[in-house]
């Protein structure tokens, strides 16, 4: 709701009013018609978490393990029996150890093909394994000490570039193929029996991949089998043991959309969300909705023309992939804009569904080690430790929100904007740049200052309402010019900051009407 104050009146006749802006707290919008979007969404959201009653500046990142090369294009964790994890990266032709942060040291595994790896991991009555396939060397595995050839025979071994584990059992998938295969219970070794898709995928294709799809929120019964064709089909299958008719029954085959890329999917709690060109989906709502509603029931789909957008120009490029990221409630897609230059990401708030966008982070791949959340550049041979503490690798976080468009309550009368007030809670004064828009117009920004650790800003008078918010944040709102005539506007906000953490709490604008407009 905008809550107007008019302030009096100047000479002319002219009404002179405050309109008091909430956060853009439902996210980045570019699916709704400007003229038509809720106040507390966005239509720029960049490096900003939407949170309940705030958006808050994204944690930065640091380097933690060099030396690789070029690009790391896979990240591997190794979750041993005891719950103590290991992080590899895959780089060229080789892997390495990089759990404990610095320079790499010899390589775990040489001589490879190349640094796509699809990974899962399995226990058996053997102990814990780390199971890598990509298609065109012998997959290899890492029993928590030692990296060794896979011992499993029935396909062609080194094209299998696919894996899964489903009801105890290992499931595998050469490329460019439509059988998959599956090995004993708890078995990694052995012969593995194919289970031929060929005659229900009604499109064609191969499959890219498996996933399970937990309905009863457990690990048990009633989890299903989902392969996911090149040509959009979801294969569902229930049950225990393929082998047998009377355990095993295929439940149906859904149009859901080409999946983007082979990482196309990943857990988020009892549900699967996919990676589609058609949107960003949850599997438990598109298995339930026909094709033509699938964007409509994704997590995206309030930027669906921008997510439709990177699918169409994007969805060859390698390094798409969904992740799950608990400690900031964050479920974030990788888009792959530029190859070997730049990645953006998508980040939905787990809770409340809002998006924003990530740039600034290029990545080729994520994983998690524990509770944290690493990934691999795309071209300096770096693994980064994400979203921790308030620099990018030693450089300023630039933030970057445009508040959707409004009337301010006034229809189609012509305003003067005067003053904006952004209320921000920092650690310290942040440099800030403000510029305003109207009339559905989006200019191009002015440059912006940097603010470092405490430093003063731009703002062109001392800090006013400064109220203590907790033991490191104060709240800082100040005035400051803006110009703009016009019927709808829409403030800018940026900043640029090192050391400093930064949340936009609200927003005042004052103009005036009347007639001497």
């Amino acid at each position: 709701m905008l809550d107007l104050a008019q302030l009096g009146r100047s000479r002319g006749g002219q009404a002179q009013r405050i309109a008091s802006l909430p956060a853009p707290v439902k996210g980045w919008n570019t699916r709704d018609a400007l003229s038509d979007m809720a106040i507390e969404h966005a239509v720029v959201l960049d490096n900003w978490l939407p949170a309940n009653e705030k958006i808050a500046l994204r944690k930065g990142y640091k380097s933690h393990a060099t030396g690789l090369s070029p690009a790391v294009e896979s990240l591997m964790e190794y979750v041993s029996s005891t719950g103590a994890g290991k992080l590899f990266a895959a780089s060229g032709t080789t892997i390495h150890d990089v759990t404990s942060a610095g320079a790499v040291g010899a390589a775990a595994v040489s001589g490879l093909t190349n640094a796509r790896w699809q990974h899962v991991n399995m226990g058996t009555s053997g102990g814990r394994f780390l199971l890598c396939f990509n298609g065109a060397d012998t997959p290899r595995t890492f029993d928590g000490t030692s990296w060794a050839n896979a011992g499993m025979t029935g396909p062609a071994i080194a094209n299998c570039i696919w894996c899964n584990t489903h009801q105890r059992r290992l499931w595998i998938g050469e490329e460019d193929s439509m059988s998959a295969w599956y090995g004993g219970t708890n078995a990694i070794t052995g012969a593995f029996t194919e289970f031929p898709l060929y005659g229900i995928a009604r499109r064609g294709g191969y499959l890219m991949g498996m996933a399970t799809w937990t309905r009863d929120s457990g690990d048990g019964m009633d989890d299903v089998a989902v392969f996911m064709t090149s040509e959009g089909e979801a294969i569902v299958y229930s049950g225990i043991d393929p082998a047998s008719a009377s355990t095993w029954a295929l439940i149906g085959v859904f149009d859901v959309g080409k999946p983007l890329g082979r990482r196309f999917w990943c857990k988020a709690g009892g549900d699967v969300m996919l990676l589609l060109r058609d949107g960003f989906v949850p599997l438990s709502r598109v298995l339930l909705a026909d094709r033509s509603q699938v964007s409509a029931q994704s997590i995206s789909d309030q930027i669906s023309p921008t997510f439709a957008a990177a699918a169409r120009d994007h969805g060859g490029k390698y390094g798409w992939q969904p992740t799950v990221y608990p400690a900031e409630n964050i479920i974030l897609a990788n888009i792959p804009i530029s190859a070997g230059l730049t990645s953006h990401q998508y980040v939905f708030n787990t809770l409340t569904g809002a998006p924003c966008r990530f740039t600034g982070l290029n990545a080729a791949c994520w994983s998690m080690l524990g509770n944290d959340l690493y990934f691999g550049h795309v071209s300096d041979g770096k693994v980064y430790k994400a979203l921790t503490g308030t620099d990018d690798n030693d450089a300023n976080i630039p933030g970057d929100v445009m508040q959707a468009f409004s009337y301010f309550g006034l229809g189609g009368t012509i305003k003067q904007f005067l003053m904006a007030r952004p209320t921000f809670s920092a650690s310290s004064v942040p440099s800030v740049a403000l510029d305003f828009n109207v009339d559905f117009n989006q200019n191009t920004p002015a440059a912006l200052a940097s603010t470092i650790g405490g430093s003063e800003g731009l703002w062109d008078t001392a800090v006013w309402d400064t109220a203590v918010w907790g033991q490191e944040t104060q709240i800082y709102a100040a005035w400051k010019s803006i110009v703009g005539i016009g019927r709808s506007g829409a403030l800018r906000t940026r900043v640029s900051v090192k050391n400093i953490s930064v949340a936009l709490l609200a927003t005042d604008i004052a103009f005036t009407t009347g007639a001497g407009l």
